[in-house]
């Protein structure tokens, strides 16, 4: 497809694939601006989960602005084949980064502060993530965590009062029964099919903060507190509670409780973008 113009966007090279289909980087002819555009597979086309979930990401993250969530510049369908045209980010996913071996303290709290800030303006209009994992979690060359692919993300009713200007968006419901996420990171409502909350990905959240400070995931009947640096070890615990009622009640609260983790000298000289930037170069 390479060279091929879908709408004003013409194709550049592949620079990515998965299950659903593949990611290009692009140029749109109109703007002149470069974009990754995500493109539902050939083969997928009437498939109506794969239709469905790719459908869902479009709608959850158009309605989403925040400096932590990969933004969606335009969704249209070409072909019979729907498309995402996104923003285009320069870096690796975490998954691959932590083949290097784990995190430092401070490279995890700055994932942590990022991730809570994306789940914390997603959940404020309803949208539940539902696969908070590394491979969904980007770092840009410029050191902002960004949070990916929302097709699986569901809607619930927003957690805050929203004015009449707040974007409206509806999600077909999951068949009952049907287990969607990836097992490791999932909540254990979400593994029970129960009914899920954002309290859900901050349970995902919590395994993924573990995986990151120790480069292996956590054993969910004995969580490992001496491995994790920092005086991460409680944070992970109260995250990975069984129990909802007892994690962090919403991904506000958590992204204070991390912004504490923060040098006390950053936070008085205004310098903690540059103190959180700082974690990640040489990495």
């Amino acid at each position: 497809m390479i060279g091929l113009s879908i709408y004003k966007y013409r194709i550049l090279e592949e620079i990515g694939r998965g299950a659903m289909g593949i990611v290009f980087k692009a140029l749109s002819v109109n703007s002149g601006e470069f974009v990754a555009l995500k493109i539902l597979a050939e083969k997928l086309v009437n498939d109506p989960e794969m239709l469905l979930r790719f459908e869902r990401e479009g709608m959850a993250t158009s309605a989403l602005n925040h400096p932590n969530i990969c933004k969606v510049v335009e969704a249209g369908n070409w072909k019979g084949r729907p498309y995402l045209a996104m923003e285009l980010l320069d870096g690796q996913p975490l998954d691959k980064l932590l083949a290097a071996g784990p995190f430092s303290a401070a490279q995890v709290v700055h994932v942590g502060i990022g991730v809570a800030g994306a789940l914390e303006a997603a959940h404020a209009i309803g949208v539940v993530h539902r696969d908070i994992k590394p491979a969904n979690l980007f770092l840009t060359n410029t050191g902002v965590v960004k949070v990916l692919d929302f097709g699986l993300a569901k809607v619930k009713p927003p957690s805050v009062p929203m004015g009449d200007d707040a974007p409206t968006i509806a999600m077909a419901i999951t068949r009952k029964g049907m287990i969607l996420g990836s097992i490791p990171y999932m909540s254990p409502e979400q593994i029970t099919s129960e009914p899920l909350d954002g309290r859900s990905d901050l349970f995902s959240l919590g395994v993924v903060i573990y995986e990151l400070a120790t480069g292996q995931l956590p054993a969910r009947s004995a969580i490992n507190t001496e491995i994790v640096p920092g005086g991460l070890g409680p944070i992970v615990v109260k995250l990975m509670a069984p129990d909802p009622r007892n994690r962090y009640q919403t991904a506000r609260e958590l992204r204070e409780v991390l912004q504490l983790f923060v040098p006390a000298e950053a936070a008085h000289s205004g310098g903690v973008t540059e103190w959180l930037s700082k974690a990640f170069r040489g990495r």
